[in-house]
Parts: C-alpha cells; sequence; structure tokens
C-alpha cells in the first residue's frame, strides 16, 4: 500500500512539476522573465532537476532576477548532482572560468543589502571544471566530450593524455559535433611537428570553419596565410580572418584590419583597416594598438598624419609595457609631435626602451647625447649605461653610436684612448652603416686614433660615397679634384659626377661647389651657364658665398644675363649673411671705376695659402685666391694632430 501510494504521489508531484515547467517555459520564450523566474523558483523547490538548470540559467543571463554567478553555480550544481547533464556541462563551464566564493554574511543585518558579488580576479577550477566536465562528458553529451577532452590536452602534450583527449574527441565528432571537429584540429595543430600533421589538423579545422566556429576560422587562416599544412592562399586567409572577426576573434580583427591596410589578398582600404584595428584594440589587442598608433603617425595619400592620435594608442600599449610603443611615445615626446615637447619624457620612455634591448631607443639617446647638449643626458653616462652594452652585442648601429659619441665626449677631455676605440668601433661597423665608411675613412685620412692610411681611406670614403652618404659625396669629390695625375680632366669630371649626387641629394654646399667647379680652373671648361644656375640654387637656399657670387655674376653679365637690381639684392643678402666683400662689389655697383683701398693684412688674406694635409671643418672652405671655391664635407669630434 505504501509503495503504491508512494508512486501514486510522484505521478501526481511530476504532473504538477511538470505543469508549472509548461507554464515557465512558455514565459520564458515570451521573454516575461520575471513571471518565468517565479515559476521556475516554485518547480525547483519541488526538486526538479530541469526547473533547477533553468533558475541557474536565469542568474547566468539576469532574466527576472539579478545577474549572480554564485548563485548559478550553486543552482546548476544542484541539478547536476541530481543528474541534469546539461548543468554537469554548465558547471564545467563556469569552473574554468571562475565562481566566486560564498560570503560570510554571519551578522548580517537583514534590513541591510547583501554585499555585492565581486567578479574581479576570479580564479579557474580546473579540477572541479575536468570532474563536471566528464560526467556530462560520460553521459554523452557530445559538447561536453569536447570540452573534456579540451581540458585533459590543454597544459600538456603527453602521449598518453593527448589519445585520451583525442578518443574524446572522436565521440564527440562520431555526434557531428562542430566542438569535437574544432578541438581535434586545434590539438593535432598545436602537437603536430611536419607538415603531414598540420594538413591532417586542417581537414578537420576546415569542417568547423564551414560550421562557422570562431577560433576554427582564425586558425585556419592563419595556416593559410603561412601556408602550413595548406596551399599559401592570402585571399583565402582574408577571407576567413573577415569571418573570424565578424564572430569577435580579437586577434582576427588585428589580423583583418593589418590586411586591408596592406591590401593582402583583399583590396586596399585604410578606413575599413582602422575600423577593425580600432575594434581590436578596445578589445585589449596591443599589436593592434601599435599597427593603429603606426597608421596614425605615417598618415597616406589621402589623409595626413594624426600625431595626436597616434600618440593616445601608443600610450594605450605603453602601459603595458610594449617595448616598441614606449620608444614611438618617446620619439613623439621629444619632437613634440600630437603632445608636448618634453626632452625629460623622451629620455624617461627612451630609456625603458633601450634597457629592454631597443636598438632605435639605443640609437636615438645616442643622439641626444651627442647633440643635445642642455639635455639631462650626461654623454659618458649614456655611453657606459646604453652604448656599449649595445655594441658588445654586435649591433652595428650602436657601434657607429658609441664611436661618435666617444668623439664628441674626447672633444672634452682629449685621450688619445678614446680616438682608438672610437676608430676601432668605426671600423667594426662600416659593413653596415654606411656612415661609418665615411667617418673611418677621415679617421685613417687624418691619422686620427692611430696611423694615417690614404690608401685604405680613399676606398671607404669612396664606398659611402657610392653608396649615398652626401659628406662622403664631396669628400670624396675634393680628393678628385686634388689629386696629381696626368689626366686631371677625368678626375674632374669624375668629381663633378659625385658633387651633382650630393646636390641631388639636397646639399647646398655641393650646389656651391658645382657653381665653382663650372666656373672654370678645374681642368674642365667653363660652363658660366650652369655655373650661375647652382650658384643660384645654394642662394635661394641661404648659402652666403653662392649668395656673393651669384651677385657678380648678375653684375657683370658673366652668365650673358647682367641685372643690376638683382645683384644688389643677392649682394646685400650675403652682406647680411656676414659676407663683407660683398660691401665693395655694391660700391662697384654704384661706380664702376671704385677701387676698394686694402690694408696691408687684408692683401695677405687675399693671397694664395698652402694647402695644408689637414682637412677643414664643417664651416670651413678651401683658403685659395677667390671665393668660387668647392666645399669639403664636415670634419669629425677627434683631435686634430699637429
Amino acid at each position: 500500500m505504501r509503495r503504491l501510494f508512494r508512486i501514486g504521489g510522484e505521478n501526481r508531484q511530476s504532473k504538477k512539476i511538470e505543469k508549472i515547467l509548461d507554464k515557465a517555459k512558455s514565459s520564458y520564450e515570451n521573454e516575461d522573465y520575471e513571471t518565468a523566474f517565479n515559476q521556475f523558483s516554485q518547480a525547483a523547490s519541488m526538486q526538479s532537476p530541469e526547473a533547477q538548470y533553468w533558475l541557474g540559467m536565469c542568474y547566468l543571463n539576469a532574466h527576472g532576477v539579478l545577474f549572480n554567478l554564485r548563485e548559478a553555480a550553486l543552482w546548476h550544481e544542484t541539478a547536476a548532482t541530481a543528474g541534469w547533464v546539461d548543468s554537469a556541462y554548465m558547471l564545467a563551464l563556469l569552473y574554468m572560468r571562475g565562481v566566486p566564493e560564498a560570503q560570510e554574511i554571519t551578522g548580517q543585518n537583514i534590513f541591510e543589502p547583501l554585499p555585492e558579488e565581486n567578479y574581479d580576479n576570479l580564479q579557474p577550477d580546473l579540477d572541479k571544471s575536468r570532474y563536471w566536465a566528464k560526467q556530462a562528458a560520460e553521459q554523452g553529451l557530445a559538447e561536453a566530450q569536447a570540452l573534456y577532452a579540451y581540458l585533459l590536452s590543454s597544459e600538456t602534450k603527453e602521449p598518453e593524455i593527448v589519445s585520451e583527449a583525442l578518443s574524446w574527441y572522436d565521440k564527440a565528432i562520431a555526434q557531428d559535433s562542430a566542438q569535437g571537429y574544432m578541438g581535434k584540429g586545434l590539438l593535432l595543430l598545436r602537437t603536430g611537428e611536419n607538415d603531414n600533421d598540420y594538413a591532417e589538423a586542417a581537414k578537420f579545422l576546415e569542417v568547423a570553419a564551414e560550421r562557422d566556429m570562431a577560433t576554427a576560422l582564425y586558425k585556419l587562416g592563419v595556416m593559410y596565410q603561412s601556408g602550413r599544412g595548406v596551399p599559401l592562399d592570402i585571399q583565402r586567409a582574408a577571407e576567413l580572418y573577415k569571418r573570424a572577426a565578424e564572430n569577435g576573434v580579437r586577434s582576427a580583427q588585428a589580423l583583418y584590419g593589418v590586411a586591408l591596410k596592406n591590401g593582402q589578398g583583399v583590396e586596399q582600404n585604410f578606413i575599413q583597416a582602422e575600423t577593425w584595428l580600432r575594434k581590436a584594440a578596445l578589445a585589449g589587442d596591443i599589436e593592434a594598438a601599435v599597427v593603429l598608433a603606426d597608421m596614425n603617425g605615417q598618415g597616406n595619400n589621402d589623409i595626413p598624419p594624426n600625431y595626436v592620435e597616434a600618440a593616445r594608442w601608443y600610450v594605450v600599449a605603453a602601459e603595458k609595457g610594449h617595448v616598441t610603443a614606449t620608444r614611438s611615445l618617446g620619439l613623439l615626446y621629444l619632437r613634440g609631435m600630437g603632445l608636448p615637447q618634453s626632452t625629460n619624457k623622451a629620455i624617461d620612455l627612451l630609456s625603458f626602451a633601450a634597457k629592454k634591448g631597443d636598438v632605435i631607443a639605443t640609437v636615438t639617446l645616442g643622439d641626444m647625447a651627442i647633440q643635445l647638449s642642455d639635455s639631462n643626458l650626461q654623454i659618458d653616462d649614456v655611453i657606459k649605461d646604453y652604448l656599449i652594452p649595445g655594441a658588445e652585442q654586435g649591433i652595428q648601429p650602436i657601434m657607429f653610436n658609441l664611436a661618435v659619441a666617444l668623439l664628441k665626449s674626447n672633444t672634452l677631455n682629449p685621450d688619445v684612448e678614446k680616438e682608438k676605440q672610437a676608430r676601432e668601433w668605426l671600423r667594426k661597423s662600416c659593413p653596415e652603416v654606411m656612415q661609418a665608411r665615411y667617418w673611418y675613412g677621415r679617421m685613417l685620412l687624418e691619422g686620427a686614433g692611430g696611423e694615417q692610411k690614404p690608401d685604405e681611406a680613399y676606398a671607404w670614403i669612396s664606398s659611402a660615397a657610392e653608396e649615398g652618404i652626401v659628406d662622403a659625396q664631396i669628400l670624396w669629390a675634393h680628393i678628385l679634384l686634388e689629386g696629381k695625375s696626368n689626366n686631371g680632366q677625368a678626375l674632374a669630371e669624375e668629381a663633378l659626377k659625385f658633387y651633382q649626387m650630393a646636390a641631388d641629394q639636397g646639399s647646398v654646399p655641393a650646389m656651391f661647389s658645382l657653381g665653382a667647379i663650372y666656373g672654370g680652373g678645374n681642368h674642365l671648361e667653363p660652363n658660366r651657364e650652369k655655373a650661375q644656375i647652382w650658384f643660384r640654387k645654394a642662394a635661394e637656399k641661404g648659402h652666403s658665398k653662392a649668395q656673393l657670387m651669384l651677385g657678380r655674376y648678375l653684375a657683370q653679365g658673366l652668365a650673358g644675363q647682367q641685372d643690376a637690381k638683382q645683384a644688389r639684392y643677392w649682394f646685400e643678402m650675403a652682406l647680411n649673411a656676414g659676407e663683407k666683400e660683398a660691401q665693395n662689389d655694391l660700391k662697384k655697383l654704384e661706380n664702376p671705376n671704385f677701387i676698394p683701398e686694402l690694408k696691408e693684412s687684408e692683401t695677405a688674406q687675399r693671397m694664395p695659402e698652402k694647402q695644408t694635409q689637414e682637412l677643414p671643418g664643417s664651416e670651413e672652405i678651401i683658403q685659395e685666391k677667390s671665393t668660387d671655391k668647392v666645399e669639403v664635407a664636415p670634419g669629425l669630434f677627434f683631435v686634430k694632430k699637429k
């Protein structure tokens, strides 16, 4: 009788629960969540695992009740313990991400609201996650089988565990689970060792990608971009990145943005590129933030640079410790681009990047120590803390900067040993640093830091000139003009070629020197028309001696064009720039018969000077009879030989 009564009671209870559940589900489908929550609560109190599952989902989705992760986990655990498989699966997911600990409420005033749950810094409990995933997997839930396989193998390549995980993935695949295909593909990709392994992984990822599984789309895109396990196909990669990006995969958004930016596999579109990169950056992708900053800093054919926006994104990345972004931010502060100019902030940021091994930051600190005497950088400290460690790693641009810094430091306290060290570092940096070839050649030519080696010096200087170093082109042209040869015309023509190369790069001294050569007296037939053209180009760039010579050409009509008004203008420009000889030229314009009275000392200054073996410094020209003489390249910071 009891058994029959109990069975009958259970049947009546089940029917009642079923009726309540039907109403609750109907309310839920109609988005009447408060009513549904109350109805699920009523059924849950009657020990219905299904109702307990739905209560857990209400707490997770904030449907009819405030979001509460701990309450969701409690209701799912109650249902899972009673055998409800979907709740076991949900518990596995919840513990994989972390569930807050129960709060002590002893002594809590019932009239005060309970303290809010804290969801910051949740800690995963992978043991519990694996336990509940296995419970659901053993009951045949395909999603749980795939999840359990992932939880088993995600942190290991141990063959036995990998084999067990693959077997669970196969069980999920047998039920045509998209998660099973994706999980097996990702595991084979991670443990693969050759193209055959990667090709096998790609087969499963392709199926998952067809089901629009976001991670499979992204990983498959990477494979097509690199040609690993599949044919290289950047167009296919871009298509996959796009689909994954639209599914919210942050890394895919970044890579699709880069593809749009560079026109790789897709039509170039800077506006769309910025949109996707911004989404990725806002979601926390630091590399996307850096690319976005670079785009804004560089601009493009249609949009000018936006340094303010570039600085904003460099700040985001720099705050996360991104070395390149920190260096780039330092450069913006140094130049006052998009940010208030601040040498001190630039030094702090560049120092951080340099200590992390950033070559450009190290080189820039060296440049600042050499050029900015009013900064807080002490050149000897920069040499010791940044340049020597970088140079000793074999980084040739840093070797070059170290040499220059040593020479700069040597001007304050002359030390032959520093010259020797600088010469050796220049020698080591010559293979990669073209400017080093010029500097090293000059040291060899002048015997700084060691013995003079003219022939070797010429080889290095000419090499730097051929590679486009302007100072080397000017110096090599001068050396050619001064060379002793039976064929002076050939040397002069070669010199002309190098002056032309330097002038084409915008060198004003080279422009002046071309005017001087075409003016005559250098084994070449004079070409006064070309001389005037080059004197004008240099004059318009502010070269005072070119202004003086252009005035003389125009005053005397040396190139066939006499123009007293223009001549006066250029003489006045030259005089204002410090060319005192222009005063006499101006007086000649007023009185063609004017003959200046020279003092004895002035007469001596106009006499040709004997050429020395030492090359002039950066502001010097060869002192000869007239002003229209070629100029030579700048000098170095080393101690001059006597």
